[in-house]
Protein backbone atom coordinates (compact mmCIF):
# COMPACT_ATOMS: atom_id res chain seq x y z
CA UNK A 1 0.00 0.00 0.00
CA UNK A 2 1.35 3.67 -0.93
CA UNK A 3 0.08 6.52 0.54
CA UNK A 4 0.03 10.23 -0.95
CA UNK A 5 -0.17 12.95 1.41
CA UNK A 6 -2.34 15.77 -0.60
CA UNK A 7 -2.48 17.80 1.67
CA UNK A 8 -0.66 21.53 1.86
CA UNK A 9 1.59 22.28 4.70
CA UNK A 10 0.50 24.66 6.90
CA UNK A 11 2.87 27.12 8.49
CA UNK A 12 3.09 31.25 8.86
CA UNK A 13 4.11 31.21 4.86
CA UNK A 14 0.89 29.10 3.50
CA UNK A 15 -0.69 31.90 1.10
CA UNK A 16 -4.47 32.64 1.73
CA UNK A 17 -7.27 34.02 -0.27
CA UNK A 18 -6.91 37.80 -0.22
CA UNK A 19 -8.41 39.12 2.73
CA UNK A 20 -8.17 36.04 4.84
CA UNK A 21 -6.24 35.32 8.13
CA UNK A 22 -3.26 33.61 7.54
CA UNK A 23 -2.03 31.20 9.95
CA UNK A 24 0.02 32.26 13.14
CA UNK A 25 0.76 30.28 16.44
CA UNK A 26 2.06 30.79 20.02
CA UNK A 27 3.33 28.80 23.25
CA UNK A 28 0.96 28.56 26.22
CA UNK A 29 3.54 27.52 28.96
CA UNK A 30 7.08 28.58 28.75
CA UNK A 31 9.41 25.31 27.58
CA UNK A 32 10.69 23.62 31.33
CA UNK A 33 7.42 25.22 33.44
CA UNK A 34 5.43 22.16 33.31
CA UNK A 35 6.22 18.07 31.86
CA UNK A 36 4.41 19.40 28.86
CA UNK A 37 3.97 22.16 25.78
CA UNK A 38 0.93 23.66 24.66
CA UNK A 39 0.17 25.84 21.59
CA UNK A 40 -2.83 27.63 20.35
CA UNK A 41 -2.89 28.58 16.77
CA UNK A 42 -5.58 30.91 14.35
CA UNK A 43 -5.79 30.23 10.83
CA UNK A 44 -8.81 31.07 8.35
CA UNK A 45 -11.03 27.63 8.01
CA UNK A 46 -10.29 27.97 4.09
CA UNK A 47 -6.37 28.11 4.55
CA UNK A 48 -4.68 25.10 3.84
CA UNK A 49 -6.30 22.46 2.15
CA UNK A 50 -9.56 22.53 3.03
CA UNK A 51 -13.33 21.75 2.40
CA UNK A 52 -15.95 23.91 2.02
CA UNK A 53 -19.48 24.00 3.33
CA UNK A 54 -23.05 25.44 1.96
CA UNK A 55 -22.92 27.63 4.44
CA UNK A 56 -19.70 29.19 2.79
CA UNK A 57 -21.98 30.87 -0.69
CA UNK A 58 -25.86 30.29 0.84
CA UNK A 59 -26.97 32.27 4.20
CA UNK A 60 -29.04 29.54 5.26
CA UNK A 61 -26.84 26.46 4.21
CA UNK A 62 -25.70 23.90 6.39
CA UNK A 63 -22.31 24.04 8.34
CA UNK A 64 -19.20 21.80 7.83
CA UNK A 65 -20.53 19.94 11.53
CA UNK A 66 -23.20 18.72 9.44
CA UNK A 67 -21.42 17.29 6.44
CA UNK A 68 -22.14 13.75 5.28
CA UNK A 69 -18.60 12.16 6.44
CA UNK A 70 -19.16 8.93 3.59
CA UNK A 71 -18.60 11.81 0.79
CA UNK A 72 -14.60 12.61 1.83
CA UNK A 73 -14.25 8.44 2.03
CA UNK A 74 -14.36 5.56 -0.54
CA UNK A 75 -12.59 5.68 -4.70
CA UNK A 76 -11.33 8.63 -6.01
CA UNK A 77 -10.57 9.73 -9.59
CA UNK A 78 -7.73 11.88 -9.70
CA UNK A 79 -7.93 13.41 -13.57
CA UNK A 80 -5.62 15.82 -15.18
CA UNK A 81 -8.03 19.05 -16.12
CA UNK A 82 -6.04 20.61 -19.18
CA UNK A 83 -6.11 23.99 -19.91
CA UNK A 84 -5.52 27.35 -18.43
CA UNK A 85 -8.61 29.69 -16.69
CA UNK A 86 -12.37 28.73 -16.50
CA UNK A 87 -12.91 25.28 -18.07
CA UNK A 88 -16.56 24.60 -19.55
CA UNK A 89 -18.66 21.71 -19.95
CA UNK A 90 -17.54 20.35 -22.81
CA UNK A 91 -13.49 20.09 -22.38
CA UNK A 92 -14.20 18.14 -19.17
CA UNK A 93 -11.95 14.95 -19.29
CA UNK A 94 -14.95 12.18 -20.28
CA UNK A 95 -13.32 9.83 -17.02
CA UNK A 96 -14.45 12.53 -14.88
CA UNK A 97 -18.09 11.91 -15.81
CA UNK A 98 -20.11 9.71 -13.84
CA UNK A 99 -17.82 8.99 -11.00
CA UNK A 100 -18.92 9.76 -7.43
CA UNK A 101 -15.33 11.20 -6.39
CA UNK A 102 -13.09 13.07 -8.80
CA UNK A 103 -9.77 15.53 -7.74
CA UNK A 104 -8.73 17.49 -10.67
CA UNK A 105 -4.72 18.06 -11.12
CA UNK A 106 -4.56 21.19 -12.70
CA UNK A 107 -1.84 22.62 -11.86
CA UNK A 108 -3.53 25.23 -9.70
CA UNK A 109 -4.84 27.39 -12.96
CA UNK A 110 -7.84 25.56 -13.80
CA UNK A 111 -11.38 26.60 -12.65
CA UNK A 112 -14.52 25.19 -13.41
CA UNK A 113 -17.22 26.49 -15.12
CA UNK A 114 -20.92 26.56 -12.97
CA UNK A 115 -22.00 24.69 -16.16
CA UNK A 116 -18.97 21.95 -15.50
CA UNK A 117 -19.81 21.59 -12.30
CA UNK A 118 -23.48 21.53 -12.98
CA UNK A 119 -22.66 18.38 -15.31
CA UNK A 120 -20.76 16.72 -12.82
CA UNK A 121 -23.38 17.29 -10.16
CA UNK A 122 -25.80 15.64 -12.54
CA UNK A 123 -23.68 12.63 -13.70
CA UNK A 124 -23.52 11.44 -9.78
CA UNK A 125 -20.80 13.13 -8.45
CA UNK A 126 -20.53 13.35 -4.43
CA UNK A 127 -17.34 15.27 -4.42
CA UNK A 128 -15.38 17.62 -6.66
CA UNK A 129 -11.35 18.73 -5.19
CA UNK A 130 -8.92 20.35 -7.00
CA UNK A 131 -5.59 21.38 -6.76
CA UNK A 132 -6.08 25.33 -7.12
CA UNK A 133 -6.66 27.67 -4.30
CA UNK A 134 -10.45 27.56 -5.23
CA UNK A 135 -13.01 25.90 -7.92
CA UNK A 136 -13.83 29.04 -9.01
CA UNK A 137 -12.10 31.67 -11.01
CA UNK A 138 -9.83 34.29 -8.26
CA UNK A 139 -11.91 37.43 -9.88
CA UNK A 140 -15.63 35.36 -9.15
CA UNK A 141 -17.27 37.32 -7.24
CA UNK A 142 -20.41 35.23 -6.49
CA UNK A 143 -18.48 32.37 -6.67
CA UNK A 144 -21.17 30.13 -9.19
CA UNK A 145 -19.08 26.49 -9.21
CA UNK A 146 -18.98 26.62 -5.52
CA UNK A 147 -23.35 27.50 -5.47
CA UNK A 148 -23.92 25.01 -8.40
CA UNK A 149 -21.59 22.44 -6.40
CA UNK A 150 -22.39 22.83 -2.78
CA UNK A 151 -26.25 23.37 -4.38
CA UNK A 152 -26.26 20.43 -5.65
CA UNK A 153 -25.19 18.71 -2.37
CA UNK A 154 -21.56 18.21 -3.74
CA UNK A 155 -18.61 17.98 -1.00
CA UNK A 156 -15.97 20.33 -2.29
CA UNK A 157 -12.05 19.90 -1.16
CA UNK A 158 -9.71 22.71 -2.52
CA UNK A 159 -6.10 23.82 -2.34
CA UNK A 160 -5.57 19.80 -2.77
CA UNK A 161 -1.52 19.00 -2.96
CA UNK A 162 -1.39 16.40 -6.08
CA UNK A 163 1.51 17.32 -7.96
CA UNK A 164 2.89 13.53 -7.24
CA UNK A 165 0.27 11.78 -7.63
CA UNK A 166 -0.35 9.82 -11.46
CA UNK A 167 -3.56 9.93 -12.89
CA UNK A 168 -5.67 7.00 -11.63
CA UNK A 169 -7.83 5.87 -8.90
CA UNK A 170 -7.45 5.53 -5.48
CA UNK A 171 -9.08 5.48 -2.09
CA UNK A 172 -9.30 9.21 -0.40
CA UNK A 173 -9.74 9.95 3.03
CA UNK A 174 -9.91 13.56 4.22
CA UNK A 175 -12.16 14.33 7.13
CA UNK A 176 -13.38 17.65 8.22
CA UNK A 177 -12.82 18.83 11.95
CA UNK A 178 -16.14 19.08 13.63
CA UNK A 179 -16.44 22.81 13.74
CA UNK A 180 -19.79 24.42 14.79
CA UNK A 181 -21.21 27.09 12.86
CA UNK A 182 -17.95 27.39 10.45
CA UNK A 183 -18.48 27.54 6.57
CA UNK A 184 -15.15 25.45 6.14
CA UNK A 185 -12.43 23.41 7.76
CA UNK A 186 -9.05 22.32 7.37
CA UNK A 187 -8.87 18.74 6.35
CA UNK A 188 -5.73 16.15 6.54
CA UNK A 189 -6.26 14.56 2.96
CA UNK A 190 -4.68 11.05 2.43
CA UNK A 191 -5.18 8.83 -1.06
CA UNK A 192 -4.37 5.28 -0.70
CA UNK A 193 -3.03 3.18 -3.90
CA UNK A 194 -2.83 -0.43 -3.78
CA UNK A 195 0.85 -1.90 -4.83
Amino acid sequence: MKIYDISRRISEETPVWPGDVGFSWRELSSPGAAPWGSTCFSMSAHGGTHADAPSHVFEDGTTIEAASLSAYLGPAWVVELPGLGEVGPDALPKKALGVARVLFRTGGKASLSPLAALALAARGALLVGTDAASIDPEDAEDLPAHRALLGSGVALLEDLDLEAVPEGVYQLVALPLRFVDLDASPVRAILIADE
